[in-house]
């Protein structure tokens, strides 16, 4: 303070000590000495935006004066700027083949690599589960085929679903925890035995996996709602046709000779799936047979040869017809 006053009182040397108080009390960069500079002379100043990189921030950075504020202090304008669109890169869809058999193989072989199941040998007649018996596993059928019966309260069995190569035993169970019908095995067979935690631990970690159990579960209800469509609107001999066409239909998807089949159930189990007597369903067969829809074979009437399923197929489509006409009429 002393040297201060000592200073000879002239303009000069009071620009001096203004200068040498800015110089002692100035950071090194030269913006801040200029802000500061400018805010003791009361004057804001708005620093060239150029100093500014355009992606810092999606604020606008341009300073304001803010109202009844100290002179010289600058607020950023908050306001959002708008940023261009973004250009967000979607995966192409996984491409399915759309081949029933192909599709079959490869559903098989990504439960092998994935999962490794164990697999087991069946017979005609074992059971694979019970109902009410808890549920913890599904089953992949490699061969063979299988039928679901649900009991009723009174006792009485009713065959709801037939089951082959390709198709899966046990998601019922998943609701409830528990197997709603048995699994029963009509011819030998072999299935994957597969724990639904370990299944679960795989689609979790495997998109492709989560797709397989996806499409067997919508296969599931779709066969599921074709058949009872064909039990609820066919005649009784469309009903069997109907059968039989689906019967080849499902071998030819896997691979199979669909033009002969050899029934894997007795007609006492047919007139029960299809909701008809054992009496009905023989008559059927034969009326098939005479028309020549449906050949028998020699090793007996489970022998069944197709000459033409096209023509069984259009059969059945106009026997839905006539049926629907005569509906109409009533």
């Amino acid at each position: 303070m002393r040297a201060v006053s000592s200073i000879p009182s002239n303009p000069s040397n009071h620009e001096f000590i203004m200068h040498s108080a800015i110089a002692l009390a100035s950071p090194p960069s030269d913006l801040s000495r200029d802000r500061l500079r400018d805010a003791l002379a009361g004057r804001p100043r708005i620093a060239p935006s150029a100093n500014l990189p355009p992606r810092e921030s999606p604020l606008s950075l341009s300073p304001t004066i803010v109202a009844g504020t100290t002179p010289g202090l600058i607020a950023p304008d908050l306001r959002p700027q708008a940023r261009p669109p973004l250009h967000v890169t979607v995966a192409e869809p996984r491409v399915v083949s759309r081949d029933p058999q192909q599709r079959m193989l490869e559903v098989m072989r990504t439960i092998r690599d994935i999962i490794q199941p164990a697999a087991k040998v069946v017979r005609a007649g074992d059971m694979i589960f019970r109902a009410a018996q808890s549920f913890n596993t599904v089953y992949l059928i490699n061969a063979g085929a299988f039928k679901l019966v649900s009991r009723s309260l009174d006792g009485r069995e009713q065959i709801v679903s037939l089951k082959f190569r390709g198709d899966w035993l046990g998601f019922s169970g998943i609701a409830h925890g528990r197997h709603p019908c048995d699994a029963v095995a009509m011819d030998t067979g072999n299935i994957s035995i597969i724990p639904y935690d370990q299944l679960l631990q795989a689609c979790a970690r495997h998109p492709e996996m989560m797709a397989v159990v996806h499409e067997g579960m919508s296969a599931e209800i779709t066969h599921e709602r074709q058949s009872l469509m064909s039990v609820c609107t066919l005649a009784s001999l469309a009903r069997v046709a109907e059968f039989l066409c689906a019967w080849a239909r499902s071998m030819h998807q896997r691979g199979l000779r669909a033009d002969e089949l050899t029934l894997r159930m007795t007609r006492a189990d047919l007139g029960n799936y299809l909701g008809m007597t054992l009496e009905t369903v023989s008559r059927c067969l034969s009326k098939l047979n005479r028309e020549g829809l449906i050949l028998f074979g020699e090793r007996g009437r489970r022998q069944i040869s197709i000459p033409s399923r096209e023509r069984l197929e259009q059969f059945v489509i106009g026997g839905s017809m006539a049926r629907g006409k005569l509906a109409t009429a009533a």
